[in-house]
């Protein structure tokens, strides 16, 4: 099932010429609003791109700048738009602030995520962590467009347990730490969390691969969907899996992505060739981020995904992604 049919079969010219329009127009803001990309591509041609290659003569960004720089200089818009503030440790501090059609962008973008992982009116899905975390708040939003209970379990392992007996969940989004710990509560009560209907894991990961993805599928008998979420890119919807499970699609239509060899800036053509994923916002409004390293190993699937989706999909060489 799709959740947005329109943009998740989307043919290839569409989806580029859909992505040359948002990209000219990210630039376009980001030039005339963000303190940092007014000095960063002060020096690059900023004419309107005419394709989506001419984006490879602008400079990239990299975690080091993110951090070096006051956080501010990356808004783009008075703090009085702001709608929503999020302070996360990457081991640093990395503050990410949103407005409305940031928010309404990521809860679209997760519901997509959830529908492909068969949530739908009947679920009873539960948020395992600090709603601190905008991007938990992003899953609860995303669960209640679709209908879906939401059941905000937070960090105290004991109600987190009482809340799954009483709910009977099948669906539970967190990090994979939190998930073990979760097992390991269950175990310490006397209890077998492969007892409980736990159908479905959605893991928010600081990485594309998950080294506890297997140990958690054996544990809880549920199946795990690996979702890269990190903090720097302010969402956890940036790429999911399907039921193909072969890779992970990417949300082409708010993310641009390239693959360029480490170490320097050629981009990589040949899809079977490893390199550095980067991405470019291209709906943020707040903290938009231009050709944004993100440390990432990953190569191309060329292939056509049997489940119909014509979004790209990346793996990475390290394991099933």
């Amino acid at each position: 099932m799709y959740a947005n049919p329109q943009i998740e079969q989307m043919s290839r010219k569409d989806m580029e010429n859909l992505q040359l329009a948002r990209l000219n127009k990210t630039l376009k803001w980001a030039l005339e609003k963000s303190r940092f990309y007014q000095e960063k591509l002060s020096d690059a041609e900023s004419a309107e791109l005419e394709s989506l290659k001419d984006i490879q003569r602008l400079p990239l960004t990299n975690f080091a700048e993110l951090l070096k720089k006051p956080k501010l200089e990356f808004l783009t818009m008075p703090m009085s738009s702001v709608l929503r503030i999020s302070l996360q440790h990457h081991p640093m501090e990395v503050a990410k602030l949103y407005s409305n059609g940031d928010i309404a962008h990521n809860v679209e973008m997760m519901t997509r995520i959830l529908v492909a992982g068969d949530v739908n009116q009947t679920s009873v899905a539960g948020l395992l962590g600090d709603l601190s975390d905008s991007r938990l708040l992003d899953v609860h939003y995303a669960l209640e467009l679709l209908g879906a209970a939401s059941v905000p379990l937070g960090t105290d392992f004991h109600r987190a347990v009482a809340l799954m007996e009483l709910s009977q969940l099948d669906t539970l989004i967190t990090t994979p730490q939190l998930a073990m710990q979760l097992i390991i509560q269950t175990q310490t009560m006397g209890k077998d969390i492969g007892e409980y209907p736990l159908q479905r894991i959605f893991c928010l990961n600081e990485a594309l691969l998950n080294p506890l993805r297997r140990h958690l599928e054996e544990r809880t008998g549920a199946r795990v969907y690996d979702l890269f979420s990190s903090v720097e890119l302010g969402t956890a919807a940036m790429l999911f899996s399907c039921a193909a499970d072969f890779g992970v699609h990417v949300q082409e239509d708010y993310f641009y992505p390239e693959i360029i060899e480490f170490g320097s800036e050629r981009i990589i053509e040949d899809s079977s060739k490893m390199g550095e994923l980067v991405v470019t916002t291209l709906g943020a409004e707040a903290m938009p981020l231009i050709r944004y390293r993100t440390g990432q190993a990953v190569m191309r699937v060329e292939s056509a995904c049997p489940c119909g989706r014509t979004l790209l999909r990346i793996i990475t060489p390290f394991g099933r992604s």
